[in-house]
């Protein structure tokens, strides 16, 4: 009797041996298969993520292109005055700080001002004139109209920024902004611009007449 039921025990064990190794044998290639999706999604994330990356990248470089590349803008009006080539630049930038919100508390002009590259390198095709302008609002205010001029459809540039917050009230910032425009001469104002050049060169020492640069920079240093 004891012999049969140490057969069934051995049996059973067999059995159930036989069963575990069934259903490992199941069991393994479902584990393989769950780590593989593991691996896969990891993968697929990272890989999702390099792609956002990518975009992130092009999406910067076609906003800096966008601004780079930004037509300059060209009056209509055939007048040799360089400030009128400007009309309605003057107005987009002045009623854009207007329009979101601030206050203009001053404003001047200043035309072909001497530091900028373009006036110092191709002043024969294009007029440049920079607003100075001292503003008025919150700091939301600002960012929406600094955000206006990045998107502005021809070639601007927001040269100078300083920014203090009034003493009354710190929410209230006071701001001397510097906008610069661009736009191309037309026929006229070339031609004008030519003749100015032709007369300074002309009016220019020659000769015995002419101080040579070295010399004046000795005497100048005495």
């Amino acid at each position: 009797m004891n012999n049969q039921k140490s057969i069934y025990i051995i049996a059973l064990v067999i059995c159930l041996v036989i069963g575990l190794y069934l259903i490992y044998q199941k069991a393994q290639p479902i584990y393989n298969t769950y780590q593989d999706v593991e691996t896969k999604t990891e993968q697929v994330e990272k890989t999702r993520q390099e792609i956002e990356s990518l975009k992130a990248k092009r999406q910067a470089y076609e906003n800096k292109e966008k601004t780079s590349t930004k037509p300059v803008y060209k009056s209509d009006l055939e007048l040799t005055d360089p400030m009128s080539s400007f009309g309605v630049m003057f107005e987009d930038v002045i009623q854009s700080a207007k329009y979101n919100g601030l206050k203009l508390r001053s404003i001047s002009y200043n035309l072909s001002p001497a530091n900028d590259f373009v006036v110092k390198n191709i002043s024969s095709e294009y007029n440049v004139c920079a607003i100075q302008m001292q503003l008025i609002g919150t700091y939301m205010q600002f960012r929406s109209y600094f955000q206006d001029i990045y998107n502005y459809p021809y070639l601007i540039n927001l040269d100078k920024i300083s920014i203090n917050p009034y003493e009354g009230n710190k929410r209230i910032l006071i701001a001397d902004v510097t906008v610069v425009l661009y736009s191309a001469k037309n026929d006229a104002q070339r031609a004008a611009f030519q003749a100015a050049q032709s007369m300074n060169t002309s009016a220019a020492p020659a000769g015995d007449d002419k101080v040579d640069a070295t010399a004046a920079g000795t005497i100048v240093g005495q």
